[in-house]
């Protein structure tokens, strides 16, 4: 009887270490991260927004503004997927970039939804100081929108999720896109994973 506990014990055992790996650090978007097939992960957003800023880097079109650096506003990204995440994680990373190499500043007072509202806010009490009754309004070239879609496919247990990153940058002085790029991110699976 005590053999046979042995027995019985000892696979259990010798897997126990390996169902339980512990936390550990590791590279954002890196090739270790967990990848899921249903979910968009780090690295899928970490690829669309290099791929997008190198994109509009190597078009120029920043460098056609009137503004120097180029003024733009952060228009609506949709998320229209089944994965729940926060758009800013991409566009926000495009904007660092872009802001601090100089090629755009962001204007965050624009519009009735201003992402900094204190800072529309000191805009306005400072126009009504000066006696001045408009609105003050910043003068942005261009504007950045886009839509995160999804195409989910399935052949028995295995399971194909292209998501599609869209953005488009508009003239607003012109209403015409002048720069549009399309980042596609496939995944295939029966299960998540750790690693590319």
């Amino acid at each position: 009887m005590r053999i046979r506990s042995v027995i019985v014990l000892l696979p259990i055992a010798l897997l126990a270490p390996v169902a339980c790996e512990r936390a550990r650090y590791v590279d954002t978007g890196s090739p270790e991260g967990v990848i899921t097939v249903g979910n968009v992960d780090m690295q899928d957003i970490l690829k669309a927004s290099s791929g997008m800023l190198e994109s509009l880097a190597e078009t120029g079109v920043l460098k056609t503004a009137k503004n120097k650096p180029a003024q733009l506003v952060m228009g609506e990204i949709v998320n229209d997927t089944s994965s729940r995440f926060d758009v800013g994680e991409m566009t926000y990373r495009m904007r660092e970039q872009l802001v601090n190499s100089g090629q755009a500043a962001v204007v965050t007072t624009f519009g009735n939804t201003p992402e900094d509202k204190q800072a529309q806010e000191v805009l306005r009490r400072e126009k009504f100081l000066k006696g001045e009754t408009s609105e003050p309004l910043p003068d942005p070239d261009f504007s950045l929108t886009g839509k995160i879609t999804q195409v989910k496919r399935s052949a028995g247990d295995t399971k194909q999720v292209t998501y599609t990153f869209r953005l488009t940058l508009t003239n607003l002085r012109s209403g015409l896109e002048v720069w549009t790029k399309t980042v596609d991110m496939t995944k295939l699976g029966n299960k998540n994973a750790v690693g590319f």
